[in-house]
C-alpha cells in the first residue's frame, strides 16, 4: 500500500498530465506519464487515456488503443499533446449533466440549440439505450466502440458525461479535423498543477480564499477556467465557451470580474505554490533520467 506522501505526489503527476496534453507541451506529457508508470499507474492511465480525449480532444477518440502497454500509453498521451484541442464535448457534457442534477438554468430561452443538452442529459439517465441508438445510427461503428469504452473507464459521472457529449457530437457530424503542432516553446508553469484536485492545491486554495475574502469554491472556479483548463491551440469550441459563460454567471461572476479577482490573487497563489512545483519538476525529471537509464541499460543486454 502507498503511503500518503506517495498518493499525493501521484494526485500531482496525474492533474500535471493533463495541463501538459491541454498546453501542448509533448515533454512534460511524456515525463508525467513516464512517473506514474513507474509509480505502478498503467491502469489509472490507461483509464484516464478516454476521460482526456474526451474533455480536450474529442475528435481523436477513434484513434484510442486501451491498454497497459507502457510504449503504447507514451505514444498516445504525447499524440494528444501535439494535437489541436476541442472542448465541446466537455461543454456539451458539463452542460448536460447539470441539467440531468436539476440545473435547469443551463436552457436557454427560445435556443434551439437546447434539445441537445436534453438529449445528452436523457443519455446520462439511460446509457445503455443511448449506445443501442447511437450505433444504429452510424456506420463508423468504431469511434463509438471507443467512446463506449472510454465511458466504462470513466469513474466520475461527469467524465463519463463527456464520453456521451463525444458520441452524440460525433453522431451529428460535427467532428473538425485536427492539426498536430510543434513542441510549446515556453516554459511550462508546473505550479498550475497543484490546483482544487490535490490535497496541496486545497489547502493553498483556502488560503488565499481566506486572505482575498472570496468564496473559496469560486476561487476554485476562476482558477480552473483562467488558467487550469487553458489550451494551445484550441479550436473554436461554442459548447465549452457556454458550459463556462453559465458557470462563472452562476458564481455571481459577470463583466470579467473572475478575471480582475484572478489578476489580484494568482500571484500569491503562484508564491505558496512554488516550493511543490519544483519539487515536482524536479521529480519527474529524475524519473525521466532513471527509465532512460534503465532502457539504455536493456538496450545493452540485448
Amino acid at each position: 500500500m502507498k503511503n500518503s506522501k506517495a498518493v499525493t505526489n501521484n494526485q500531482i503527476c496525474r492533474s500535471l498530465l493533463q495541463k501538459a496534453v491541454r498546453r501542448g507541451d509533448v515533454s512534460v506529457a511524456e515525463k508525467a506519464v513516464i512517473f506514474l508508470i513507474q509509480e505502478g499507474e498503467t491502469t489509472w492511465l490507461r483509464n484516464r487515456l478516454g476521460v482526456i480525449t474526451f474533455e480536450e480532444i474529442w475528435v481523436r477518440t477513434g484513434d484510442l488503443k486501451f491498454t497497459t502497454d507502457e510504449s503504447c500509453l507514451i505514444a498516445q498521451y504525447r499524440n494528444l499533446a501535439k494535437s489541436s484541442k476541442n472542448k465541446d464535448a466537455a461543454g456539451l457534457g458539463s452542460l448536460a449533466y447539470e441539467f440531468s442534477k436539476g440545473s435547469f438554468d443551463v436552457l436557454t430561452k427560445n435556443d434551439q440549440e437546447n434539445r441537445h443538452i436534453k438529449i445528452v442529459a436523457e443519455a446520462i439517465k439511460r446509457p445503455h439505450d443511448f449506445w443501442t441508438w447511437a450505433k444504429q445510427n452510424t456506420a463508423n461503428l468504431d469511434f463509438l466502440d471507443k467512446a463506449e469504452i472510454g465511458y466504462k473507464y470513466a469513474g466520475w459521472p461527469w467524465d463519463k458525461a463527456f464520453a456521451l457529449a463525444s458520441a452524440y457530437l460525433f453522431i451529428c457530424g460535427e467532428a473538425p479535423p485536427t492539426k498536430e503542432y510543434d513542441v510549446a516553446s515556453i516554459v511550462f508553469p508546473f505550479w498550475i498543477a497543484i490546483d482544487k484536485h490535490t490535497p496541496t492545491g486545497k489547502v493553498a486554495l483556502a488560503k488565499c480564499a481566506e486572505k482575498f475574502n472570496i468564496n473559496k469554491n469560486t476561487l476554485g472556479w476562476i482558477q480552473f477556467y483562467l488558467e487550469s483548463s487553458k489550451c494551445e491551440n484550441l479550436q473554436t469550441s461554442p459548447w465549452w465557451e457556454r458550459e463556462k459563460a453559465w458557470r462563472l454567471q452562476n458564481e455571481g461572476l459577470r463583466d470579467g470580474k473572475e478575471k480582475a479577482i484572478w489578476q489580484n490573487i494568482s500571484a500569491y497563489l503562484h508564491e505558496l505554490l512554488e516550493p511543490q512545483s519544483l519539487k515536482l519538476e524536479n521529480d519527474i525529471d529524475q524519473s525521466f533520467a532513471l527509465y532512460q537509464s534503465t532502457l539504455k541499460n536493456q538496450e545493452n543486454l540485448i
